[in-house]
């Protein structure tokens, strides 16, 4: 019976040891993942024209004895906001930590601007490793893409279209786009106006605080106000530069939109004929004209007179 159970015991370890050296033979194994942090997501780099600029870096390392030979693919929506480049292929020496870089750009202008900074675009790398056209082993990792928070409110002027005079008011309107991918508020209004100090925007205060949703690629839900022109009574004639500024709330920049406004004086009528001087004559009648004319008909008069009695008298002593 001791015999029979030191036997079986020679026979298990021998079932066993081979199982065992398999296991040592086995080649070391390859990892693949992400060098760029990608915890929680991916940010990518976001120019005010909307181009989109991003690099997500991948390492292979590669802990076995031969080269190591994989084949990578790319999943993401193509209907979505960005385009994915990346090599389809890469071959990682033996013991060697190697890397390659996916770069991101937009799809388009309008498709990256509609994408909201609240979501993400997952992208999956798979990368497998085949002999002929048997995959032998396979690694997955993936990311999620998104945009940064873009803010920038826009106004433009819609000018008057009647004539501003002085002592009078014109309504213009004040359009506010938001062209960023996030709504925005307006903080404040402001005006600066050059060279007419008597010139006044009226109405400004209804700005604060308005809420700007993304404006649509038509422009048709802008934000409009209705403001006024007022021109005081003393306003020279004169073409005046008014500047209109927002400020946003989200990244508290301020930006301006101007434009030339003429002010018309009115013309005050003259009439020569009943303005009168200091002695309360006409200026410009007869009346004050002929007089210092009456004076010099006297005198020569007296000097004719003399001249005559004159003459006679060297007659008569002649």
């Amino acid at each position: 019976m001791k015999a029979l159970s030191v036997l079986c015991g020679v026979l298990l370890l021998s079932v066993l040891l081979p199982c065992a050296q398999a296991q040592e033979l086995q080649p070391p194994s390859w990892e693949v993942g992400w060098t760029t942090d990608v915890d929680p997501k991916y940010i990518v780099d976001l120019e005010d024209d909307w181009d989109v600029e991003g690099e997500l870096v991948v390492f292979v390392n590669n802990e076995r004895s031969n080269e190591l030979n994989l084949d990578l693919t790319y999943d993401f929506d193509e209907d979505g906001p960005f385009i994915f480049d990346g090599p389809e292929s890469i071959t990682v020496s033996a013991n060697t930590n190697d890397s390659f870089t996916i770069t991101i750009t937009g799809a388009s202008e309008q498709k990256v601007r509609s994408f909201s900074p609240t979501s993400t675009l997952p992208l999956t790398l798979n990368a497998e490793e085949s002999i002929g056209e048997t995959s032998v082993s396979s690694q997955e990792i993936e990311a999620d893409i998104t945009v940064p928070r873009k803010y920038r409110l826009l106004p433009s002027i819609v000018p008057p279209q009647d004539t501003l005079f002085s002592g009078s008011w014109v309504e213009f309107s004040l359009e506010v786009s938001n062209l960023g991918n996030t709504q925005d508020a307006i903080t404040s209004g402001e005006a600066t106006i050059r060279s007419c100090p008597h010139l006044s925007v009226v109405g400004l205060e209804q700005l604060e605080n308005t809420v700007v949703s993304v404006t649509n690629d038509d422009n048709s839900n802008a934000a409009v106000f209705t403001l006024r022109l007022e021109a005081s009574s003393s306003h020279q004639e004169r073409q005046c530069e008014v500047s209109l500024a927002v400020t946003s709330e989200g990244d508290e920049t301020t930006r301006s939109t101007t434009m030339n406004v003429q002010v018309v004086a009115p013309e005050v009528e003259q009439n020569d004929e009943y303005d009168e001087d200091d002695d309360g004559f006409a200026e410009g009648s007869e009346e004050s004209t002929s007089l210092p004319w009456a004076p010099m008909n006297e005198t020569l008069l007296v000097l004719f007179i003399s001249f005559v009695l004159i003459s006679t008298r060297q007659q008569r002593f002649s």
